[in-house]
């Protein structure tokens, strides 16, 4: 059955430990930026709005699923020079 696994970019590393663990290493992971508790309403819709087009591929199957699906969407701490990217986001997850 297709899902959406939403997650933020620093869980990343547990997130696909997890799957792993319950032999589904193979799951496609959506991620967001991180952190999400200081977006304000308007700048979670920009996300989701940004997040829409992974959602349904992942939930449709259509194409080949990346396993780890950033979406397009820079936090704006990230735009404004006042946070770094997080190092979870990037690189092989085990």
């Amino acid at each position: 059955m297709p899902t959406c696994t939403v997650i933020s970019a620093s869980f990343r590393v547990h997130a696909r430990l997890a799957a792993k663990n319950q032999r589904l290493a193979e799951l496609p992971l959506l991620i967001t930026p991180h952190p999400l508790n200081d977006l304000t309403l308007d700048q979670v819709r920009e996300m989701a709005v940004a997040a829409y087009p992974v959602i349904i591929e992942q939930l449709t199957g259509a194409g080949v699923l990346a396993l780890d699906a950033p979406i397009d969407y820079v936090h704006p701490a990230v735009r404004s020079g006042q946070h770094c990217m997080d190092p979870n986001l990037k690189g092989d997850a085990p």
